[in-house]
């Protein structure tokens, strides 16, 4: 009994030395912990909420140059018809001699 204590003591320690050592080397655990996630939610979040007020700034831009600003056809509609007001007052204003209708 003396010498399987002698065999199996040392064999023993061995094998614990060993399990310590790779336990000690082993690399940790690559999870993430709360504390990143709710950071990395947050920032989701936040990248969001962002992006939603720039879309509806530039919506808001959008309607605002549509009101002030025509398009190119309504541009050109008013152009023609001012022209045709100023043609038509210019030959009320063209004198007219006797007879002519």
């Amino acid at each position: 009994m003396g010498d399987l204590l002698l065999l199996v003591l040392p064999a023993i320690v061995l094998v614990a030395l060993l399990w310590g050592i790779a336990t000690a080397l082993r690399p940790r655990d690559a999870g993430t912990s709360e504390a990143e996630k709710y950071q990395r939610e947050l920032a989701e979040r936040s990248a969001r909420h962002y992006a939603a007020q720039v879309q509806a700034a530039t919506a808001a831009r959008a309607r605002l140059e549509a009101a002030t600003h025509p398009s190119q056809n309504q541009q050109q509609y008013n152009q023609q018809q001012e022209h045709g007001r100023a043609d038509g007052l210019q030959s009320n204003r063209t004198w007219r001699g006797p007879g002519s209708t």
